[in-house]
């Protein structure tokens, strides 16, 4: 990892336009494709380090529950291997001041927990130390 990492999306909205306007898929043209009111989802970030892979979820406003449908998908997609993990984090995505987090693992949603970024920013260096390390700890 490199001390200041790496960031591909380098969009100049005042040149071209809204990032999310002119390169966000419609997904919602194939709401019709699926039954009842299953809709894809818009997960904000993932990663994966080492077979391992993590899912983030931001919200802003008020701290409030994480939407049915987005809870069900995240409890079911972190019962398929304990290499996957997701969290929700209410923060305000112009100032990156986070608020609260909470985590899926196993199929199983965290309380909401306090947060700030520099706590995130730690929790996802250990999920990846964790990640990274994984084989070492298997092969000891």
């Amino acid at each position: 990892m490199t001390p200041a990492g790496y960031n591909p999306l380098r969009w100049r909205c005042e040149d071209r336009g809204c990032y999310n306007v002119v390169h966000r898929p419609k997904i919602e043209v194939f709401a019709e494709s699926f039954p009842g009111r299953i809709a894809m989802t818009d997960i904000d970030a993932t990663v994966e380090v080492n077979g391992f892979f993590l899912f983030l979820e931001f919200k802003g406003g008020q701290l409030r529950a994480v939407p049915t449908g987005q809870r069900i998908y995240f409890e079911r997609l972190t019962r398929l291997s304990t290499r996957i993990h997701a969290a929700v984090v209410h923060a305000d995505a112009e100032t990156m001041e986070c608020n609260a987090i909470a985590t899926f693992h196993n199929g199983v949603m965290s309380d909401f927990q306090p947060i700030n970024l520099d706590g995130l920013k730690s929790r996802l260096m250990a999920w990846a130390n964790h990640a990274a390390s994984y084989s070492l700890r298997v092969a000891a």
